[in-house]
């Protein structure tokens, strides 16, 4: 009967416990850099729902001065008419008065 013999094996637990160190490494460096990138993100969205309010309220404003001035420019519409047909009457009236004699 003829032996083999064992292959010793190579025990990998000190470079288990280093990759692990290292990964644990990695991984305190990695965060600060993925906390400051979500910081920033918020920063954006929030800038970017100010200015979507902002705009809101624009439109918003520019929408009731353009009524507002569509309302002015009606009513001032309504005065004209109104003196132009006492105007009318005016010289409609003077007109078809008789002339006095002299």
């Amino acid at each position: 009967m003829t032996m083999r013999s064992k292959t010793a094996l190579k025990i990998v637990q000190p470079e288990i416990e280093h990759m692990e160190a290292v990964m644990q490494d990695a991984a305190k460096q990695a965060a600060p850099m993925v906390q400051r990138l979500a910081v920033h993100r918020d920063r954006i969205d929030l800038a970017v729902k100010e200015l979507e309010s902002e705009r809101f309220d624009l439109i918003s404003r520019r929408d009731l001065m353009r009524r507002q001035a569509e309302a002015v420019d009606h009513a001032l519409t309504i005065h004209i008419d109104d003196i132009e047909a006492t105007m009318r009457l005016y010289e409609g009236g003077l007109n078809s008065l008789p002339v006095p004699a002299q």
